[in-house]
């Protein structure tokens, strides 16, 4: 007889240990032993694929080639092989057995007589069991050695390295002092260098560090976001059973074979979260903080291929409470910031009547105004002064800093001369100073460090004179007078935080300028949308 044979194993992992070659081989040795020919092409597999799913591609061929009457007799090493879900396993053995072909499994009862069929069948639901049952020990098996402080995550995240259990020691993750340096570079280059994400990217390429997977030699803007929001690196704490695995509502790629059935994740409540403590990398804790809200900002203001470049992008408000969004026409250069009350409502009619204001106008308004102010010697004059007089205080600072460690490390001396004489004079034994001697040398190397990082950031200071604030106020007006439109922006968000726009005008602005008691008042600008004839004046 023309045989042929079906063989699963569920895991990517039973896979590597080639679980499905030995029942592919056990198979193979009944068949002959049997006496039957088994074909080539009658061997049909499916590798890492869960029984749960009926949709596979291994079981589908061999479906096609029962219906087209390729062979006739179907071995597998069980039933659970064909299907963990009961009601799946008898759907294909009916149609199997319709067909007149023979049906073998090998370590289930062989169904000749009708009571045998039930038997069978009821192994078949023992299958069924049995895979509910194997997959709740194994979580509660990790649950409780994530409990007792074993680490379960493999994936160590990028600066840190995964080390397999040994023996008796536990599974651990220990510092990549390569990559440890290079998570330490992205966060400075982007909090003290402010590097936008692409230019980290293209930074990381030419200094050839690459991703810890991955197929492509450079970073993607996506994988830096991830590793510069990884509070692991700010607070050294990793988590399992963070998320779970569920049905996807929507398949972002639909396809017909999914070799698992719950392909999305879903956060869990925070207080299942089981923390493992891991090293800290990020040397200056801080700098984690100060990243999330650059990259805040930079979501706010992100310019999304826009065709005009909203100077005031984010800052403007309309007067019924919702944001203004820059919107308008390519054809004819109108650009306006409309109320995002009706933009998100469309096609819905929304509440908020006011009209559009005109964004080039709105703009160079803005921009003038504020440069105008900026421009002000005496303004900026008494700015330099302040700020002079802000460095002198923090010179002073750092003297008083720097005298109270000198203080500490004489101190240091003088504890080490007192334990040396003590232990001469036999008050202490040898183990006593010992660690009174690590003691004071811990405490030593910190106030040490400090002193050496305290001097070379003050070495790195640049002192200016109150002579030359003169020279700093007409650089500021010429800095401005020419400034690209990327660094007039950047003004903006660090000044403004708020422009209100009013019906009827008025535009008010609120943010971090000093002594601000300036008002931009009103201005007239040319409109031409739905609501107005072309080419007709209105108060905006």
């Amino acid at each position: 007889m023309i045989a042929a044979l079906y063989a699963r194993v569920s895991t990517a992992k039973q896979e590597e240990q080639e679980t499905i070659d030995s029942q592919v081989n056990e198979i193979r040795a009944r068949i002959a032993t049997d006496g039957h020919v088994l074909p080539e092409e009658n061997v049909f597999q499916d590798d890492g694929w869960t029984g749960e799913m009926l949709v596979r591609p291994g079981l589908d061929l061999m479906r096609d080639a029962a219906n087209e009457g390729k062979f006739e007799i179907l071995y597998v090493y069980d039933r659970g092989r064909l299907s963990r879900v009961f009601a799946y396993q008898e759907i294909i053995i009916e149609e199997i057995t319709n067909k007149g072909i023979e049906f073998v499994t090998m370590h289930d009862m062989q169904a000749k007589t009708p009571e045998e069929h039930v038997l069978q069948a009821m192994q078949g639901v023992f299958h069924e069991y049995e895979r509910v049952k194997i997959v709740e020990r194994f979580r509660r098996g990790k649950l409780h050695k994530a409990r007792s402080g074993h680490l379960i995550n493999g994936q160590a995240p990028y600066g840190l390295t995964y080390i397999l259990k040994q023996g008796n020691e536990s599974a651990k993750m220990l510092v990549n002092e390569e990559e440890a340096k290079v998570v330490n570079k992205v966060f400075r280059w982007l909090v003290i260098d402010r590097l936008p994400v692409r230019g980290i990217r293209r930074k990381m390429y030419e200094l050839g560090y690459k991703p810890k997977k991955g197929k492509k030699d450079y970073w993607g803007g996506g994988a830096i976001c991830r590793l510069l929001r990884n509070r692991v690196y700010m607070d050294g704490l990793v988590y399992y059973n963070k998320t779970e695995a569920i049905v996807a509502k929507k398949s972002l790629k639909p396809v017909k074979y999914k070799k698992i059935k719950r392909t999305s994740r879903r956060v869990r409540e925070k207080s299942e979260w089981i923390p493992y403590q891991v090293p800290v990398i990020l040397e200056e804790p801080w700098m984690f903080e100060e990243a999330q809200i650059i990259l805040s900002m930079n979501k706010t203001f992100a310019s999304k291929n826009r065709k005009y470049d909203y100077l005031l992008s984010g800052l403007v408000w309309c007067e019924c409470g919702s944001k203004r969004a820059g919107d308008g026409c390519n054809a004819n250069n109108h650009y306006y910031y409309r109320c995002a009350e009706k933009l998100y409502k469309f096609p819905l009619e929304g509440k908020c009547t006011a009209h559009g204001v005109n964004a080039m106008v709105l703009d160079g308004l803005t921009w003038r105004n504020l440069r105008n102010f900026l421009s002000d010697k005496d303004m900026l004059k008494r700015q330099a002064e302040k700020w002079l007089s802000k460095q002198a205080v923090q010179g002073d600072a750092w003297l008083v800093e720097k005298l109270n460690l000198e203080k500490q490390l004489n101190g240091i001396k003088e504890e080490e001369m007192k334990y040396a004489k003590a232990f001469g004079a036999g008050v202490l034994d040898f183990e006593q100073l010992q660690q009174l001697a690590k003691e004071q040398k811990s405490k030593k190397a910190g106030f040490e460090a400090r002193l050496k990082e305290l001097e070379e950031k003050h070495d790195d200071q640049v002192l200016v004179r109150p002579e030359d604030t003169d020279r700093l106020v007409n650089m500021a007006e010429m800095v401005l007078k020419d400034m690209l439109l990327e660094n007039r922006k950047q003004i903006i968000r660090d000044l403004v935080d708020k422009i209100t726009v009013y019906e009827g005008g008025d535009i008010e602005l609120t943010g971090h300028l000093p002594q601000f008691d300036q008002k931009l008042g009103y201005f007239h600008g040319d409109r031409d949308c739905g609501v107005a004839e072309c080419g007709e004046v209105h108060v905006v």
